[in-house]
């Protein structure tokens, strides 16, 4: 709402005769049915309305200050309102500060500072700072802050140095979720018009809810088991989306046995993290079936020599195709179910901790009765109990033999034999010594003509195949960009990152060598790496001679490996040569922190050779979550990338080609 000085002016007066505060006169209230009790003071030098009203329609107070709000402004409007909360049907535990702009720094004086020589009560419960300026306060010396959601950008000339107050908060203490865009807008706060920067709004929303700003209620631990087809999941996530309120939900737990330790099948979420008691309908996501590989066990692996056969080498007859062509989703117990899967959450911090969920693929009532957690005994392959080993083992026990339907045959990148290459212990070459590309082209009137070369991670043992690869693949032809998927070589019969780093180039070089063939631009090319896939991608294009071989026999050979843009996803290395890097996405967690460290050093190098990027961290989430659909806040990278690559900032579409 616009605040002029007369209608402040009649507001006050009413407010008076009333015995409220003009201040909270102006509390703009949403409808009783959507009201969640949580509210939102905001401070911004141009009109707020539209997000006065965006939050309304979210269940949240709104509380717009006028232009020209001081600090102590804000603080008093925060003390004031939690004051006044019970008769306002508010919570004086959930105020959130809002700052867009200029009110961003005022907001961070009042979050960091206090706000004036009285900061009992004064300080919001979170803060959020949309593109605050190089004046916004660094949080006090030994004081923890809130926590902070930010915005801002990664360009100098935009002024806006959030990556060094990133840093200072997090050096306090406080949980940030940070979003660093390749450029800023401040012409508008929600900026509809603008599909990459207006996007913040509902990232805000996301974060609000899932820091408990909407809710009072106690927040619980949940811990379970998911079955498919009565054999544990290994790998994928459940979505717990509540029925009746929307205080602390989508709720997510993750699957994720990549490695030892853990049981197949379980997941785990804290309670910081987890629902309010209610009822929830459930979604199970099958990311894959096969990934994991025997690299876990010395003896699966086997030497070069003074091993049998049977052992030795065993990493070139893994089953190497993807298992799956896209993410499976399963919202009934079984198919033909008339009711989706719902499940009670009780309160209480014991109550909820043997939760099992069994989802089936067939109605057959008789089919999949198998309800125990397997383990690898110690004959199997030769290899020790390991739960990591049992999930992959478990996967080959129930995978369908043979390539997946709709996943295209793969294409050598020698079909004459890849340089270095090493046959297993029989003298035999098998598909593990031999390199490839899984294309998908975007097909249909939404073809944009650009391509991004897919490096799944697997951290140089493995390869995530499905949820790393196809999945990836098939998201970007979605959005008309093709993908190939890359098959690189890794260890333990290729233990010298030389031989991915080459695959990695080689695999690009082909693509824009053939780049009329697959209907693509040879100058919008890019690459995306997951985890050891981003390092790989760190080795290959951002560090390493990338021009093509004028004089080589093999045309391939000719042609250049640079990228044109490049996407880390939690990995990356260091960059040797930032002036020349490609334009670079990047996400992460703080929780990942044996990642983030990396791309924090790639963001910095990149900023300070002025190269576009852009970097959204979240403070919450595991090493290795993929794509994540359906994850209402890892999930919201996958777009997040997709709307930078069309602002023209990353070179995949010229302006006048843009989609």
């Amino acid at each position: 709402m616009t605040f002029f000085p007369l209608r402040r002016l009649l507001l006050a007066l009413v407010a008076t005769a009333l015995g409220t505060s003009p201040l909270c006169a102006d509390v703009a209230l949403p409808d009783a049915a959507r009201r969640t009790g949580g509210s939102v003071v905001i401070v911004s030098p141009v009109d707020p309305a539209p997000l006065v009203r965006w939050l309304n329609a979210r269940g949240l107070a709104a509380l717009a200050l006028p232009a020209g709000a001081s600090a102590a402004d804000a603080a008093a409007a925060i003390r004031d309102l939690r004051a006044r909360a019970a008769t306002l049907q508010l919570s004086p535990t959930r105020v959130a500060l809002l700052g867009f702009g200029s009110g961003a720094d005022v907001a961070a004086e009042v979050a960091f500072r206090g706000g004036g020589a009285a900061p009992e009560g004064a300080r919001p419960d979170r803060v959020a700072l949309i593109w605050p300026s190089a004046a916004a306060p660094m949080p006090a010396a030994g004081s923890k802050p809130p926590s902070t959601f930010l915005v801002g950008s990664t360009r100098a000339t935009d002024g806006t140095p959030v990556v060094d107050l990133w840093k200072e908060l997090r050096k306090a203490g406080g949980e940030v979720d940070a979003h660093f865009l390749a450029r800023a807008e401040r012409a508008s706060v929600l900026a509809a018009n603008d599909a990459s920067i207006g996007m913040w709004p509902e990232m805000f929303f996301t974060w609000a809810r899932f820091t408990g700003l909407l809710t009072d209620e106690p927040r619980v631990p949940v811990k379970g088991m998911v079955f498919l087809d009565g054999r544990p999941l290994p790998h994928g996530y459940v979505i717990f989306t509540p029925v009746e309120f929307a205080g602390a939900g989508p709720i997510v737990g993750r699957v994720l046995n990549s490695t030892a330790g853990g049981t197949i099948g379980q997941f785990s979420i804290a309670a910081g993290q987890g629902p309010v008691a209610g009822r929830y309908r459930v979604e199970v996501r099958q990311n894959m079936n096969r990934w994991l590989s025997n690299s876990f066990s010395g003896d699966l692996v086997g030497a070069r020599g003074g091993v049998t056969p049977a052992k030795a080498h065993f990493g070139h007859h893994r089953v190497l195709a993807p298992s799956i062509m896209d993410q499976r989703v399963f919202t009934k117990a079984r198919p033909g179910d008339a009711q989706d899967l719902v499940v009670e959450i009780k309160p209480g911090a014991e109550a909820n901790l043997d939760l099992n969920l069994r989802v089936f693929t067939s109605d057959d009532p008789g089919a999949g009765s198998v309800a125990t957690v397997p383990e690898a005994d110690g004959g199997i392959l030769g290899g020790p109990k390991n739960a990591g080993q049992a999930a992959y083992v478990e996967q080959l026990r129930h995978a369908p033999p043979g390539p997946v339907a709709g996943i295209p045959e793969p294409i050598l990148l020698w079909p004459q034999g890849a340089p270095g290459a090493v046959p297993d212990a029989n003298g035999v070459f098998t598909d593990e010594d031999k390199p490839a590309l899984y294309a998908f082209p975007a097909v249909g009137a939404n073809a944009t003509r650009a391509a991004f070369l897919i490096v799944p991670g697997g951290a140089f043992t493995n390869r995530g195949m499905d949820n790393e690869g196809v999945q990836v693949a098939r998201f970007l032809s979605r959005h008309g960009i093709a993908g190939f998927v890359l098959r690189y070589r890794i260890g333990p019969n290729y233990p010298a990152r030389t031989f991915s780093t080459a695959d990695g180039q080689r695999g690009l070089r082909l693509i824009r060598a053939q780049a009329e063939k697959f209907g693509i631009h040879p100058e919008r090319i890019g690459v995306i790496g997951f985890s050891a896939g981003a390092e790989l991608i760190g080795d290959a294009y951002y560090n390493a001679p990338l021009a093509g071989d004028p004089a080589a026999a093999d045309p391939i050979d000719r042609v250049s490996a640079h990228a044109n843009f490049s996407g880390l996803i939690y990995g990356g290395r260091n960059v040797q040569q930032p002036a020349a890097a490609p334009p670079t996405f990047l996400f992460n967690t703080i929780e990942d922190i044996g990642h983030l460290g990396v791309q924090v050093a790639v963001l910095d190098a990149l900023r300070g050779a002025n190269r576009p990027v852009e970097a959204h961290f979240y403070q919450v989430g595991p090493h290795g979550t993929s794509l994540s659909p359906g994850d209402p806040q890892l999930g919201q990278w996958p777009d997040s990338m997709v709307h930078w690559l069309k602002t023209g900032l990353a070179g995949a579409w010229p302006p006048a080609d843009r989609p």
